[in-house]
């Protein structure tokens, strides 16, 4: 039975969310599990290239695998939920940007000269990784892994939502990971998400730095009131 979620405004999810050390064997729903998935397919990314894949690792023994690939990290096994975030920097020239045009032409978004306009700053952008842009290696890596990050978020705090625990991870060998989940060469490995129920009892708030140290107003440094 999916879980029965009372309504909670969004930033208490956020501010309450705890990254979670050891979690229980209670298996996630699975129509909750295809919530959580779908809420990071519903994320917005660059050109809506949607440039990500996620494997799902249910299974013990893989996770047991996945484990070791993970520098050992038992939540990783113990978590009945291990969504492993990737990123494909060859998807856009392999079908998905043809794609992702066919679909803006179907929902009137997109037609002719929209299409050649995408395809000429897709190929002027990505294909020269590269180049330079605003004085920064735009990199077809960091591109990816900028695109899935918000998907992968979107992920997490809809588990949260719906009353999971949740413990992102970037603690891997990224070539042990491939190996495990047979991920092709050229896929990045970007996180990892474990989602379950929490053992035993939560974290304290770790605490924030002051906004007025970190936020500011239209030039760095310069103190924004609010």
């Amino acid at each position: 039975m999916a879980t029965a979620v009372v309504d909670r405004p969004l930033f208490d999810v956020v501010r309450a969310r705890r990254a979670t050390s050891n979690f229980e064997s209670q298996p996630v729903d699975e129509q909750d599990l295809k919530q959580i998935l779908q809420a990071g397919l519903e994320a917005p990314s660059a050109y809506n290239l949607q440039p990500w894949r996620f494997v799902v690792v249910r299974d013990p023994e893989q996770r047991g695998r996945l484990r070791q690939a993970a520098f050992g990290q038992l939540k990783v096994e113990e978590a009945p939920v291990v969504i492993v975030a990737l990123g494909d920097p060859e998807g856009w020239k392999s079908g998905d940007m043809e794609q992702m045009i066919a679909i803006g032409r179907e929902r009137g978004m997109i037609n002719d000269d929209v299409a050649e306009t995408i395809r000429g700053n897709l190929n002027g952008f990505l294909g020269n990784p590269n180049g330079d842009v605003g004085g920064v290696d735009p990199g077809l890596s960091n591109w990816v892994n900028r695109q899935t990050m918000i998907a992968f978020t979107h992920m997490m705090l809809m588990a949260e939502n719906l009353g999971y625990n949740t413990a992102p991870m970037e603690g891997f060998v990224e070539s042990k990971v491939r190996e495990v989940l047979e991920i092709p060469a050229h896929i990045r490995v970007v996180a990892l998400l474990a989602i379950g129920r929490r053992k035993g009892d939560s974290k304290p708030y770790g605490g924030r730095f002051p906004m007025a140290q970190i936020v500011f107003d239209n030039v760095f440094g310069k103190g924004l009131k609010l």
